[in-house]
Parts: structure tokens; sequence; C-alpha cells
């Protein structure tokens, strides 16, 4: 009854008509509550003993129906009853209630509250029924639609929370290669000072080895062409141009990693996503820091390009001047 289960025993108490022995409570009874409905049928025999079932409906709260149907028995004195459910399937255990009844309503007390029967007739069981079918229908509707709502929520949330990591993690890299570009600006402008001294030497180093060269062609001119001593002296202008080729060799390692670092960092800049957000995507590190870190990139960029193109020219003009002088020392040294 209410809300007792399928399978679990029913006790239902009715009590005849006070002092009225001929009054019998044959008859169907029902019990209604907000989810549930009961129909008791029950026949009295002369001597009070009473027999019928009892069945039951209602909606679970997950929107589908519940129905069972428990046997009654039991014995009434005219005012109270006793009466014993049973569920009929093996090994169920019968539940003894008691109960009253007064003017044609049976009110049975049990474990979880009061039920109160009244008169009616299957009929008006079935009526309940369709209502409770009804009732479940729309909880079931309510709970497809709470579950739809909730699985349209999840999904914009999944959305709303990939969206945050998308941002995040290229708002991340702005900031990484903003980073990378002030650390190689700060390397730079760190080791200027000491590159413009070493840059001092490398001259100086090239210009010897130019003159060093002259100087010993124009010995070399002073002997016969040909001769012995003037083969000597090609073979010392020759090493001197070796000799300068491979103090070139480290300098020409900065000049490729040079640019490599600088092609490597405008390659970055162009496919920053600073530069390739739309306008509904404003990033933090595009706002200042990326711009600020570009800025002291391109001062780095100038001295790094300055030094290479001065590195790479003196280079290529002492080596072609070298190679004249060499040329033309070996030219003199053979006959």
């Amino acid at each position: 009854m209410g809300n007792t289960s399928k399978g679990a025993c029913c006790v239902v108490v009715i009590a005849l008509l006070s002092g009225c022995a001929s009054h019998t409570v044959s008859g169907a009874y029902i019990a209604h509550g907000q989810q549930f409905a009961e129909l008791l049928q029950i026949t009295q025999s002369q001597d009070g003993q009473l027999l019928g079932t009892l069945n039951h409906t209602a909606v679970k709260s997950n929107g589908t129906i519940e129905q069972f149907t428990l046997n009654i028995s039991g014995t009434t004195d005219g005012r109270s009853v006793t009466l014993i459910g049973k569920a009929n399937e093996p090994f169920a255990i019968p539940t003894n209630m008691s109960g009253t009844i007064d003017g044609g309503v049976i009110i049975i007390t049990q474990p979880n509250g009061i039920e109160q029967f009244v008169k009616a007739t299957a009929t008006d069981y079935q009526t309940d029924i369709q209502q409770l079918n009804a009732q479940a229908t729309i909880v079931r509707q309510q709970i497809a639609d709470q579950q739809r709502q909730q699985q349209a929520a999840a999904q914009a949330k999944a959305v709303e929370d990939a969206n945050f990591q998308r941002i995040s993690g290229i708002n991340e890299a702005a900031g990484n290669l903003a980073d990378e570009l002030n650390a190689y600006a700060t390397r730079i402008q760190t080791h200027r000072d000491l590159a413009s001294q070493e840059l001092g030497k490398f001259h100086a180093a090239h210009a010897k080895a130019l003159a060093q060269a002259q100087h010993g062609w124009e010995i070399e001119q002073r002997y016969p062409k040909g001769s012995l001593q003037a083969s000597q002296v090609y073979l010392a202008i020759n090493q001197v141009a070796l000799n300068l080729s491979t103090y070139d060799l480290p300098w020409q390692q900065f000049v490729d990693t040079g640019h490599t670092h600088v092609q490597q960092f405008d390659a970055a800049i162009s496919k920053s996503p600073c530069h390739q957000q739309g306008p509904e995507l404003v990033l933090s590190n595009c706002l200042t820091k990326e711009p600020a870190a570009i800025t002291a990139y391109q001062t780095a960029r100038t001295v790094v390009l300055g030094e290479t193109s001065d590195l790479t020219t003196t280079m290529s003009n002492d080596d072609a001047t070298m190679k004249v002088i060499v040329n033309e020392a070996q030219a003199y040294s053979t006959n």
C-alpha cells in the first residue's frame, strides 16, 4: 500500500460497521496518493472471515509504472479488522496490519503511515491507472527534457573549456616566443662589446695576412722567375692564404649561425598567433609582451645582420684579393 514494493507483504485492517453484524464490508475500496492508487477488493463471510486482493499501481521516480497484487486474508469483529497481505510468489513473508472502518471508509495503519480506503468500483481504479499513466508520461518527459538540458549544458561547457584551453595555449605560445626573443636580444646586447673587440681582431688578422701575402709577392718578384727562391716564397705566400682560410672557418660558422637564428625568429614571428588571430580573439601576451620583445629583437637583428654582413664582405673581398696574389705568385714560381 502506498510505498509498498512488490514482494513485500501488506496487511489491511478492516472494521465492520460498529454494532451491525448484519452489515458487510464486502466490496471494492480505493486509496489515493500523489503518485499511487490501490484497489482493495474483499469478501466477508458470515463468521467475519475476510478474503480478497489488493492491487497496487504507482509512478516511480524514473517515470515507470510499478504494479503488483497482494492476496488478502483476515478477520473482523465489526469495528476493527486484522488482515494479512502476502505476495503471490515463493517464500514471500506475510505482513500483519490493523485498521478500522467507519461509514464505508477503511483506515489502515502501517509503518509508512496511515492509508485511507474509500468505497469505490473497479472502474474508478482503472480511471486512476489512466491518470497515473499520464502522470508517468509527464515524468518521463520531464526527465528526458532535463537530460537533454544537462547534455546541452555539458556540451556547451565542453566547448567553453576547449575554447579556453585553445586560447590559453595560443596565449602561452605567444608568451614563449616573446621570452625567446627577449633572451636572444639580451644575449646579443650582452656580447656586443666583446663582439666588437673580436671583430677588430678579425679585421686586423685579415689586414696582416694580406700585407704578408703582398709583401711576399713583392719579395718573390726580386728573384728570377721560376727560380727555387721564387718557389719557396710562393709556398710561404700560399701558407699565409691557407692559414687565413683556417682562421675564417669559425667566423663563417658564426655567420651561418647568425643567419639561421634570424631566419628562425623571422619565421616564428610571421607565424605568431598574434599575427594570425581574428578580431574576436584578443590575447594578453599580444597586447604588450610580444610587441616589446619584437622591438628588442629587431635591434638585436640589426646588430647581427650588420656583423655578419661585415664578416661576409670582408672574407669575400679578402679571399678574392688573396687568390689574385697566390695565383700571381704561383705563376711566377714556375717556368
